[in-house]
């Protein structure tokens, strides 16, 4: 008896292995092909307070010295925050002024940061200015540095919400390269690529702001249908 007869070919394969099932960090109803959102993201870290993401700075941190300053960063990122939405006027400006330099008093008095801080500080106000871009770059520079990228990433994007509010657009492009930077840090791809992009948008926009403020000698406010496309096209919509 032939006993191959009743056996087709098929039947003695196996059975092909099932595909591996990924760890969704995000919970089960996550689908495969949403990507879990990255930190520099727009709505990705929402803040619950003012400033609320300088303090995760704080994890598994043990030195005096470091929690300090921190503490201090987020005092006068708090600040500025508050300052540039507009709602800090009179003693309420004033009493968050001096409960952030009370703060940075507890740092070195010869510190570069703590330099850095109380100069931004001082800058806060009713109504502010371009000045008050470069001292918050420069104290986010300065926390990137010491590898505190949250409280980098507040600095830089409250910063970057000022710019574009007053539409200093070269201001903005710096801002969002160094928000770009920062991505690079934490290998954050996707964020590589929307601030860069942001960036290149925002200096193409400045060029031609410079470009038409030499022919007619005064920049005028783009129209509302202008706006919305320039908008659209830098991703200018931030948390």
């Amino acid at each position: 008896m032939d006993m191959h007869r009743h056996t087709s070919p098929g039947r003695l394969r196996e059975r092909p292995p099932p595909w591996p099932r990924r760890n969704h960090r995000d919970g089960p109803g996550r689908r495969p092909w949403e990507r879990e959102r990255e930190p520099f993201e727009d709505l990705a870290l929402p803040e619950i307070y003012p400033g609320a993401l300088v303090m995760d700075d704080l994890d598994a941190v043990e030195d005096d010295l470091v929690t300090i300053r921190v503490l201090a960063r987020y005092t006068v990122a708090r600040l500025l925050i508050l300052s540039v939405s507009g709602t800090l006027a009179g003693s309420s400006l004033r009493t968050e002024r001096r409960v952030a330099l009370e703060h940075l008093a507890l740092l070195p008095q010869h510190d570069w940061e703590r330099r850095g801080l109380e100069r931004l500080a001082g800058l806060c106000g009713e109504e502010p200015d371009r000045e008050l871009l470069d001292a918050a770059t420069t104290a986010a520079e300065a926390a990137a540095k010491r590898s505190q990228i949250l409280g980098a990433f507040t600095l830089y994007r409250a910063a970057y919400k000022l710019a574009i509010a007053q539409q200093w657009w070269a201001e903005a492009a710096q801002v969002a390269r160094g928000i770009t930077q920062l991505a690079r840090l934490e290998d954050a791809h996707y964020s590589i690529r929307l601030w860069r992009r942001r960036a290149a948008v925002l200096e193409a926009r400045a060029l031609r702001a410079a470009e038409a403020d030499d022919q007619s000698g005064a920049i005028g406010p783009p129209g509302p249908a202008d706006a919305t496309a320039e908008s659209d096209e830098a991703g200018d919509e931030v948390s």
